[in-house]
C-alpha cells in the first residue's frame, strides 16, 4: 500500500530524533502496549493485520497522532471490524469516559478473575512469536544482484516504495517466512526472505560514497538484475 506511513526516503520531515530513547512517555502508553500484547496473544488479530489497520488511518490524523495513539486507533479499527466488540459497546465506553485519565473498570470483587487476567497478560509478554515454517528453496543466493519489482498494491505490503525499481545485492538468505501481503487476507503463504543491500547513491541519486541501506524483502518482490522490474504474477497463476 502506498500511503503516508511509508515515509522512508521522503523529504520535509526533518532529522530523526535519536536522543529520546524512552519507550513510554506516560501510563497511557504502557496501557496501550499491554492491551496490544493481550489482544494479539488471544489471536484477535496478527501483526500484519495491525500494520494494515494503521496504514488505513487518514494522512492528517496519522501525522498528528503519537506512536501509541496509532496503535490504539489500529486496535479499535480491527475490533470494530471483528465480532469481538459491537458498535454499541464502543459508543457506551466512549460516553462513560470523561477524559480525566484511564477508564476505571467496575469490579465485582472476584479477585480470582483479576489474577487470571494478570496471568494471561504476563503469558502474552513471555510468549515468543512462532516464525517456523517448512523451508522453501530460495531462488537467489548471497551475492546475487537483484532488482525490486515496480509493484504498487492497493493492500498491505512490506516492500517500501523507495526501493522499488532499484538494483541491490543479496547479503543474506534469512529463511522461510509467511508473506505479510497474504497474511492480512487470512492466507498463510511462506516464501524465502532476503537481506538486500542498496547503495544510497542508487536510491537517491546523491553523491554519497560507500553508504548503504539494508532492507529485508520477500522473494516475490525481487527479480534477477537485468530483467525488467514488473508486478508479481497473479494469485491464480
Amino acid at each position: 500500500m502506498n500511503g503516508i506511513h511509508d515515509m522512508g526516503g521522503m523529504h520535509g520531515f526533518g532529522a530523526v530524533d535519536v536522543e529520546d530513547e524512552a519507550p513510554f512517555h506516560g501510563d497511557w502508553d504502557r496501557s496501550v502496549f499491554a492491551v496490544e500484547k493481550l489482544l494479539r496473544y488471544q489471536s484477535f488479530y496478527g501483526v500484519d493485520e495491525k500494520r494494515h489497520a494503521i496504514e488505513r488511518i487518514d494522512p492528517v490524523t496519522y501525522l498528528s497522532a503519537s506512536y501509541f495513539e496509532r496503535w490504539a486507533m489500529g486496535a479499535e479499527t480491527l475490533l470494530r471490524e471483528s465480532i469481538a466488540v459491537d458498535e454499541a459497546e464502543f459508543e457506551a465506553a466512549i460516553e462513560d469516559h470523561d477524559d480525566s485519565g484511564l477508564l476505571e473498570i467496575e469490579r465485582d470483587g472476584n479477585d480470582t478473575e483479576d489474577e487470571t487476567l494478570v496471568d494471561v497478560v504476563h503469558e502474552g509478554f513471555r510468549q515468543d512469536a512462532n516464525y517456523d515454517r517448512d523451508p522453501v528453496e530460495p531462488r537467489f543466493e548471497r551475492g546475487t544482484e537483484v532488482v525490486v519489482r515496480n509493484d504498487h498494491p492497493s493492500g498491505h505490503t512490506r516492500c517500501p516504495r523507495y526501493v522499488r525499481r532499484t538494483t541491490g545485492t543479496i547479503e543474506a538468505v534469512r529463511g522461510t517466512y509467511v508473506v505479510p501481503d497474504e497474511a492480512v487476507r487470512g492466507e498463510e503463504i511462506a516464501e524465502p526472505l532476503y537481506g538486500v543491500r542498496f547503495d544510497t547513491a542508487d536510491l537517491w541519486n546523491d553523491d554519497t560514497d560507500g553508504d548503504a541501506v539494508y532492507v529485508d524483502l520477500w522473494e516475490r518482490y525481487l527479480e534477477p538484475s537485468g530483467e525488467s522490474p514488473q508486478s508479481p504474477p497473479s494469485r491464480s497463476e
